[in-house]
C-alpha cells in the first residue's frame, strides 16, 4: 500500500499552479454583486496583478500547502476504511458513501484551513499576511467558533462534493485497473474534479462569504443563501465558476494520472502471471490500492 509522502508532491504542485485562479474565485464570490468591484474572471485577474503584483495571487498559499498532506492522508484512510467494510464495495453507491464520509471527516481540518486562506486572500492588510497572526486574531476575537466558522456547510459541500468525485472517477474507469489508458485517466481524473465542483459550487459560494463575513451580515448559511440569491440574484451563487473549472480539470486530470501511475509501479505483483494471483487477492489490492487524491478547493 502506498504511504502518504508520494503523494505530496503532485498535491503541492496542483496547489502551486491552481492557487491563483482560487484567488480570483474567492474575490469574485466574496464581493458585493450589486457593486461589483470585478467585472469577471479575466478582469480580477489582471486587476489584482496591476494593483498587488504577481504576489497578489500568491496570497493564502501558505495554509493550504500545510494542510494537503494531512488532508488527503485523512480523506484515503478513511475511503478505504469505510469501503473495505462495505457489503458491496465496488459498487457506486458504495464508493459515493465512502467518499463522503472522507469528506466529512477531513472537513473539520479544511475549514479553519481555508478560512485562514480566504481572509489572506482579500485582505491587503500586511498584518494578517502570515497564517499564524491570522489565526491568532481570528481566535482573540472570536475564540473557537470563529476558527470553526463555517464549518457547518464546509461539512456538506465536502461530504457531496467527494462523493460524486470517487463515484465519477470509479464509474469513468470501471474494469481492471491494470488496462485503464493514461488518456482515460486524464478524462477521469479531470471529469471527476470538474462535476464534483460544479454539484456543490453554489454551497461553496455560501462558505466563503459566511467565512469573510466580518459586518455579521448572516445569521447562518440558510440566511446567507437566501440573502445572496434575493438581494444580487441566483446567478451571484455562480460567481467564480469559471476559474474554478479552468483550474479543476487540468489539476485533478494531472493529479489522477500521476498518482495511478505511483500505484501500479509501486505495486510488488505488478507484471506477474495472472495465475500467481488469486482473484480474491486481485479484489483486496484493487480495494486496498486506490490512489490518494487531490480536489482543487
Amino acid at each position: 500500500m502506498l504511504l502518504p509522502s508520494p503523494t505530496i508532491f503532485p498535491g503541492c504542485a496542483g496547489i502551486i499552479v491552481g492557487h491563483p485562479l482560487d484567488t480570483v474565485k474567492v474575490r469574485l464570490q466574496t464581493q458585493d454583486n450589486r457593486k461589483p468591484i470585478y467585472r469577471g474572471t479575466l478582469h480580477c485577474f489582471m486587476s489584482v496583478i496591476r494593483n498587488e503584483s504577481v504576489v497578489g495571487l500568491y496570497k493564502g498559499l501558505s495554509s493550504p500547502m500545510v494542510g494537503v498532506a494531512a488532508i488527503n492522508a485523512i480523506v484515503f484512510g478513511m475511503y478505504g476504511y469505510i469501503q473495505r467494510r462495505m457489503s458491496d464495495p465496488t459498487s457506486l453507491s458504495s464508493i459515493f458513501i465512502a467518499g463522503a464520509a472522507a469528506g466529512v471527516v477531513q472537513s473539520f481540518i479544511c475549514s479553519p484551513m481555508e478560512l485562514v486562506k480566504s481572509h489572506l486572500q482579500i485582505h491587503t492588510d500586511r498584518a494578517l499576511q502570515s497564517p499564524v497572526k491570522c489565526l491568532s486574531r481570528i481566535y482573540k476575537k472570536d475564540g473557537y467558533r470563529g476558527v470553526f466558522k463555517g464549518l457547518n456547510i464546509t461539512i456538506v459541500r465536502e461530504g457531496i462534493g467527494f462523493g460524486v468525485y470517487f463515484a465519477v472517477y470509479e464509474w469513468m474507469t470501471r474494469g481492471d485497473k491494470e488496462k485503464v489508458s493514461t488518456f482515460l485517466m486524464l478524462m477521469a481524473g479531470g471529469t471527476s474534479g470538474a462535476l464534483s465542483w460544479l454539484s456543490v459550487y453554489p454551497l461553496d459560494v455560501v462558505k466563503s462569504r459566511i467565512q469573510v463575513d466580518g459586518k455579521k451580515l448572516y445569521k447562518n448559511s440558510f440566511d446567507c443563501f437566501f440573502k445572496t440569491a434575493r438581494q444580487e440574484g441566483v446567478v451571484c451563487l455562480f460567481r467564480g465558476l469559471s476559474p474554478t473549472l479552468v483550474r479543476a480539470f487540468p489539476t485533478n486530470a494531472t493529479t489522477w494520472t500521476v498518482l495511478t501511475w505511483i500505484t501500479r509501479l509501486a505495486d510488488p505483483n505488478r507484471g506477474k502471471e495472472e495465475y500467481e494471483v488469486s482473484p480474491q487477492f486481485k479484489e483486496r489490492r484493487k480495494m486496498e490500492d486506490l490512489p490518494f487524491h487531490f480536489k482543487a478547493s
